[in-house]
């Protein structure tokens, strides 16, 4: 039989994280790091990234970052260019990078609306369309998308309607993909958080009990942490997962399953 470490190991992997310096999308690199997988991030800053260098020498595993504009076809392709130089190949991509800009639709901007489609859903179509044509070559590959439980259901909250557009976008975009990628080994799939505590975000969430009335809401009785998403992470990322494709994991602690 297989083993556990075997078939969840993304050890000598090569990842790519959008977003990768920060929230959610740094906590998913420095998991991959942990687990022996070589990384690199693209973000549009890319400046202080010091600390992710100490973290993957600690962890033996090479690592890059590049500047990249996700809004920008041209700055994906460039990016990929260098970091196939820099790791000498993707064996998987984390589409993290992301936006929200509140405003209620009615009074909503063309240039909000279009800030928070191109970097949460062109963004993503952009990078999978450069990395797919690597992994079509190597007839393999792993593709994670980051939705969101708003990509499932709206919010009586004003202001979300760009976002959950977006995510609603990325939702059939993964599934789209995987219909047309399986073909060459490549799975494609998203994971669909509710609420997940980060360093970006813990302010907020000490304003006005906004903790309390999110967690009211959530079955398990808290709202999400960054170590939750890493089971399904390092899941879909191995060859555990060979055989999941354009599947929504929603991970929301039960939400989905109650009525307010």
């Amino acid at each position: 039989m297989n083993k556990a470490e075997d078939i969840f190991s993304v050890r000598g992997k090569k990842a790519v994280v959008t977003g990768g310096t920060k929230g959610i999308g740094l906590a998913i690199a420095q998991c991959l790091m942990d687990n022996g997988c070589d990384v690199a991030v693209l973000s549009r800053h890319v400046r202080d990234t010091g600390h992710l260098e100490e973290y993957a020498q600690k962890s033996g595993v090479r690592f890059c970052a590049r500047e990249c504009d996700v809004t920008a076809s041209q700055s994906c392709a460039q990016a990929v260019r260098s970091l196939l130089a820099c790791l000498g190949g993707i064996d998987i991509l984390i589409n993290c990078a992301g936006t929200l800009e509140l405003a209620f639709v009615g009074e909503m901007s063309d240039e909000a609306w279009r800030r928070t489609l191109s970097t949460n859903l062109d963004g993503a179509f952009y990078m999978t369309r450069e990395v797919s044509r690597v992994m079509q070559r190597q007839n393999h590959g792993r593709i994670i998308n980051l939705s969101s439980m708003k990509s499932l259901m709206g919010t009586s909250k004003m202001g979300y309607a760009a976002y959950c557009a977006s995510k609603g976008g990325i939702n059939m975009l993964t599934k789209q993909c995987a219909a047309e990628l399986g073909r060459y080994g490549i799975t494609v799939n998203a994971i669909a958080p509710t609420f997940i505590e980060t360093d970006l975000n813990r302010s907020v969430l000490e304003k006005d009990g906004y903790r309390e009335k999110l967690e009211s809401r959530i079955p398990v009785g808290r709202i999400g942490r960054t170590d939750d998403l890493m089971g399904l992470i390092l899941l879909l990322c191995s060859d555990a997962s060979a055989f999941i494709s354009g599947q929504i994991l929603y991970l929301d602690g039960g939400l989905s399953a109650a009525q307010e």
